[in-house]
């Protein structure tokens, strides 16, 4: 498999034993330039003889990595894993993929990702994918979101690093799905705007909220706020981010809708509608049947809301908040 882009050629292929040597050096690499992304440290793996490390690369029913190269160099690297016991053989967890900096922007990650799921498909018995990812990799889970995996949890705490405790997040897609309408993630669209399924960052989130006109965030509440997100959209439009929308909620019972911003310069042009569509998409195939999703709706954005499902609550019930001053 190979793309072409306009500094070069990069190919990417299965590595085997022979690429032992290419594949620690990257790893030490991913372990230095993105220490918060891979458990073991760098130190941990320069330590490790040959033997180990081909042990990590061959091709099995066990596992699978994946290489990226420019001009014959690893640039990028990617692997999927799976433990071979009966009962939990159906599952596979992608791990360690990166890309060195020098060479990113080129796509090199989404095609390291599109070999994985190309091996994948090739391991007997194998249903389900699933990964960690650091809470706060924005680009990463955008990636990940956009080949279909979906945020099933959080691990508070998972990475000790300068001792600092980092959450990670946890992903899963089922291999094959069901059908087509379960798996879009990149949407562009007919015109110069495309959705795209992720979190906002923290300070595009602060400056959407700010000036669209909904109330501001600290920068702590928004970091804390959107590791915690079950599902976001952006609306890009010329390389910025010019509205957004998030699902948060347990995970089972009880969702909420919440930042549905659009910036004031591109509205009346139905992207609300956009952004709500995709989150309805979302509600539709993820969301057990019994969840209650609910949502503030101020003004007339109560007539946008109801055009996907939201009914008034009221007189049954009447909405309560409380705002931490």
């Amino acid at each position: 498999m190979a793309v072409t882009d306009a500094n070069g050629e990069v190919s990417i292929r299965l590595l085997s034993t022979a690429d032992a040597d290419a594949y620690q050096a990257i790893r030490v690499a991913a372990a230095t330039h993105d220490p918060a992304s891979i458990h073991p440290d760098a130190a941990e793996i320069a330590v490790l003889e040959r033997e180990a490390i081909q042990g990590q690369i061959v091709p099995s029913d066990a596992q699978r990595v994946v290489g990226a190269f420019i001009d014959g160099t690893l640039v990028g690297v990617a692997a999927l894993r799976r433990d071979v016991r009966a009962k939990i053989r159906h599952r596979a967890t992608v791990q360690g993929v990166f890309t060195r900096p020098e060479c990113r922007s080129r796509g090199v990650a989404r095609s390291l990702m599109q070999a994985v799921l190309d091996e994948a498909v090739k391991l007997p018995g194998l249903l389900s994918l699933e990964l960690a990812v650091h809470a706060e990799n924005g680009p990463a889970k955008a990636l990940y979101q956009s080949f279909g995996f979906r945020r099933v949890g959080l691990i508070p705490g998972a990475v000790m690093l300068d001792g600092r405790c980092l959450d990670e997040v946890l992903m899963q897609r089922p291999l094959n799905f069901s059908s087509s309408a379960a798996a879009p993630a990149f949407i562009p669209d007919s015109d110069d705007y495309a959705l795209i399924e992720a979190a906002p960052d923290v300070d595009t989130y602060r400056r959407l909220r700010a000036e669209s006109g909904l109330s501001p965030k600290t920068e702590e509440a928004a970091r804390r706020g959107l590791a915690g997100t079950l599902f976001a959209v952006q609306l890009r439009h010329g390389g910025e981010t010019i509205g957004m929308g998030r699902v948060i909620g347990d995970g089972g019972g009880f969702y909420q809708v919440v930042d549905i911003a659009v910036l004031p310069a591109h509205q009346g042009r139905g992207l609300g509608k956009r952004i709500m569509a995709a989150i309805r998409g979302y509600i539709d195939r993820e969301l057990p049947v019994s969840a209650y999703v609910s949502l503030i709706a101020d003004g007339d954005a109560k007539h946008l809301y109801a055009q996907f499902g939201f009914e008034p609550t009221a007189p049954r019930s009447e909405g309560m908040a409380l705002f931490k001053r």
